[in-house]
């Protein structure tokens, strides 16, 4: 099956899917754990499930910086925006 990729126009939207494929792999993950009748495959559906929680938590920390990073930019920006035009050089 060949999976289609949505155009992106930022990476906040790129890391956002992603969190929310992660989730969704979770999800799945635990699903299929509490059908497991076998205490191993159990285990290792609900280590399958952790891992997927540690992707989508180091992918959501790397939003938030990105996130913090562009208002940070964003506010440098606009105080120059700001400036009275007989300020400017």
């Amino acid at each position: 099956m060949k999976r289609v990729i949505p155009e992106y126009t930022a990476l906040v939207d790129i890391l956002q899917d992603a969190i929310d494929k992660e989730e969704d792999a979770k999800r799945f993950y635990l699903e299929a754990a509490e059908l497991a009748q076998a205490t191993d495959v159990r285990d290792f559906l609900l280590t399958m499930a952790e891992m997927e929680q540690g992707h989508a938590d180091m992918l959501a920390e790397k939003l938030a910086s990105l996130k913090s990073d562009q208002t940070v930019m964003n506010g440098i920006l606009s105080s120059f925006n700001d400036e009275p035009e007989e300020d400017r050089g």
